[in-house]
């Protein structure tokens, strides 16, 4: 059992005369007198109901419960200063925990870059990732839930995010069609000439964010698009456009996931148009100290050739 007063200050008391054998020695360590330090010393062993010295005129000797007492004693101070250590670093973000959330858009270089750059600066920060849609990341980081997020976004986008972003790169639009589409074996097509075509959007559900973007790119091009399907997944959306329900248009990011019978084509969007990019996300009020590492990071990452 532990005595209920005993503390620190008794424990180094202990340690500094077990260290020292020599009672004045180790009270000018401890910048106390040395009666005050043998009162401390004869108090712990009154609590401890055992010797831990062996005392003459000559010599300070520990006893084996003293000895033993010391070897644990100095694993205790290990740990301590350990601890304290830790709690510093975690302070400034050299040790903690990240929960980063991504989706489609983001499996680029950039995101395996920046964390491959990360690790080898600050091993002792940890990370999840987790696969979720742009709108769904935004709820994420607005509950605290989620640290950073990897998501879609453009510019001039009526809606608030509600969350800080920064643009990580320029993710422009790519039409996507059957391969015996009559415009299939153009180089860029103006999305314009795409006015009276069918299209197979995303879901509102798991693409909010790019829906609005793709909308918005019809509307300063002038008409309105036929939606005639939803899909909620990649996969989907160019299945039905294999399946000739109609065609797409996608991120250019996504371009490397597009099936064999399909063609990804690059619209030409001469005059003014939102921009849209693949941009990393976060909740200012966030108090995670690792996330101004991570972004700081990511924007040295993206300096770096690849």
């Amino acid at each position: 059992m532990i005595p209920g007063r005993l503390d620190l200050h008794h424990l180094r008391a202990f340690k500094t005369v077990a260290e020292q054998l020599h009672f004045k020695k180790a009270a000018e360590l401890l910048h106390i007198t040395q009666p005050g330090l043998t009162r401390i010393i004869k108090k712990l062993e009154e609590d401890l109901q055992v010797d831990l010295f062996e005392r003459s005129t000559r010599q300070v000797k520990l006893t084996a419960a003293g000895f033993l007492l010391l070897q644990e004693i100095e694993q205790v101070f290990v740990h301590l200063e350990r601890g304290i250590e830790l709690a510093q670093k975690a302070k400034f973000g050299d040790i903690g925990h990240l929960i980063i959330a991504y989706n489609d858009y983001a499996v680029q270089d950039v995101l395996p870059r920046t964390l491959e750059h990360f690790k080898q600066q600050y091993s002792n920060i940890t990370t999840d990732l987790l696969y979720m849609p742009t709108q769904q990341q935004i709820q994420g980081l607005q509950q605290g839930s989620l640290d950073l997020g990897f998501g879609f976004a453009f510019s001039d986008d009526p809606e608030e995010l509600g969350v800080q972003w920064k643009p990580v790169c320029r993710d422009d639009p790519i039409v996507l069609l059957q391969s015996d589409h009559p415009l299939a074996k153009e180089k860029s097509i103006p999305l314009v000439e795409l006015a009276n075509e069918r299209f197979v959007v995303g879901s509102k559900t798991h693409w909010q964010v790019w829906r609005r973007y793709f909308y918005s790119l019809c509307r300063h091009a002038g008409f309105h698009p036929n939606s005639v399907q939803e899909a909620s997944t990649i996969t989907g959306i160019m299945s039905m456009v294999a399946a000739n329900i109609g065609i797409a248009i996608l991120s250019q990011s996504l371009r490397k996931y597009v099936h064999r019978d399909l063609v990804a084509i690059d619209l030409d969007l001469s005059g003014q148009h939102p921009q849209s990019f693949i941009n990393i996300m976060w909740q200012e009020s966030n108090a995670n100290p690792c996330v101004p590492l991570f972004i700081q990071t990511m924007s040295s990452t993206l300096m770096t050739p690849a």
